[in-house]
Formats: C-alpha cells, sequence, structure tokens
C-alpha cells in the first residue's frame, strides 16, 4: 500500500511538472481585438455590398462580384466569430458608420455611376482590410488570430484585383491610386471609402476603452 502511494505522488509530481513546462498560450492583446473586430465588421460591410449589387448593378461582372463577396465574406466571418468566441472577444453586430455611410453614397448612384462607385469603394475597401491584417501580424499575439490574417490576406486580394479588373473592363478613366490604376475621377465615393481604414481602427479602439474601463470600475468596487 506504501508503495502504491508513493508511485501515485510520483505521478502527481511528473504531471504538475509538466504542465509548469507547457507554455502558456498567449492572450489576445490590444492589436488581437483590434483585428478582430475590424474583420467582423469589414466582413458585415462587403456582405452589404455584394447584397447591394446584386439588387442595383446593372453589370454583369458587378454582380457577379457582388455574390462572390457575399459567399466568401461569409465564410471568412465565420472563422472570425468562432475565434473571437474562443478568446471572449465581444463583436459589434454592424459595420462601422463610416462603413454603412460609405455605402449609402454609393447606393444612392444610379446605372453605370453605381457600378463605378460600387468599384471605387470595393477597391478601397479591400485595401483597408489588408492593411489591418498587416497590422495583426506585425503586432498580434495570439497565433490564432494571426492564422485569421494570413489565411484572409489572399481571399481579399483576390477580390482587390476582381475590382481593378472589372474597372478596366468597364472602360473607368481612372481608378484609386495604386495597383494597377491612376488618381480617382470621382472624389465623392472615395473620400468616404478612404476613410474606412480610420474608422476601422477607431472602433476597435472604442471597444477596447469601453472593455478597459468596464474592467477598472469592477476592480475599484472590489
Amino acid at each position: 500500500m506504501k508503495t502504491t502511494r508513493t508511485v501515485a505522488a510520483l505521478v502527481a509530481a511528473a504531471a504538475c511538472l509538466a504542465l509548469a513546462a507547457t507554455p502558456a498560450a498567449a492572450a489576445p492583446n490590444a492589436q488581437d481585438q483590434q483585428f478582430l473586430v475590424g474583420a467582423h465588421q469589414a466582413n458585415l460591410a462587403e456582405i452589404a455590398s455584394g447584397q447591394a449589387a446584386l439588387a442595383e448593378a446593372t453589370t454583369p461582372g458587378v454582380r457577379e462580384m457582388g455574390q462572390q463577396l457575399i459567399t466568401d465574406h461569409q465564410a471568412l466571418d465565420a472563422q472570425v466569430t468562432a475565434v473571437a468566441q474562443q478568446l471572449g472577444v465581444t463583436l459589434p453586430d454592424a459595420p462601422t458608420p463610416e462603413q454603412q455611410a460609405a455605402l449609402a453614397e454609393v447606393q444612392a448612384e444610379e446605372g453605370q455611376d453605381f457600378d463605378t462607385a460600387w468599384l471605387y469603394l470595393q477597391i478601397e475597401s479591400h485595401r483597408a482590410t489588408l492593411a489591418l491584417g498587416e497590422q495583426e501580424l506585425a503586432g498580434g499575439a495570439e497565433q490564432a488570430v494571426k492564422d485569421l490574417a494570413t489565411a484572409s490576406a489572399p481571399v481579399v486580394q483576390r477580390h482587390l484585383d476582381h475590382a481593378l479588373a472589372l474597372a478596366q473592363e468597364l472602360g473607368v478613366d481612372s481608378v484609386p491610386a495604386g495597383t494597377g490604376g491612376q488618381a480617382a475621377a470621382s472624389e465623392r465615393p472615395l473620400g468616404l471609402a478612404l476613410s474606412l481604414v480610420g474608422g476601422l481602427l477607431l472602433a476597435g479602439a472604442a471597444g477596447l476603452v469601453v472593455r478597459s474601463r468596464r474592467t477598472v470600475g469592477a476592480t475599484t468596487r472590489r
């Protein structure tokens, strides 16, 4: 009996040592949380943009891309939501006000003007999403979140390339500065689109401030 107790004690001690030697998983830092919130809102915005294209676009290519956005961003968002739940990060239930305003302005256009403004918006919004992913890879701490940024980048880049190609096919005189284009001819939709990067970052930061205040308040009450 004494020998049995000794063996059990040794096994328990070994298990404790093994747990102590196992590196703890990194907790999500501010950048991780910002990415999850920003990526989720970008996905919601792109799904809404795709639905708008299906309803209002006059060009088959734009409608086809609209359906692609819905399909791809629903799949991407399912992954973002799953990781956020695992890490205890609360996600908003709507795009940012800037994203909603940008789409509303595009929807105010009709016919070819809608198609052109919609493509401008997709070019800039997908560039903003790519920039958000690069920030996560540079400053994130949680590997699961960094993996999301890595996995989503090729999909987002494919959408960007598709939008640039469609702009050329439609004979748009110019597209937003960057890959394959010159300065934008239409400043109105582009101006709102350029605010999307700031909107994504501000939304993530605001969520972190709220959570931090709640934590401080809870600590003070204790």
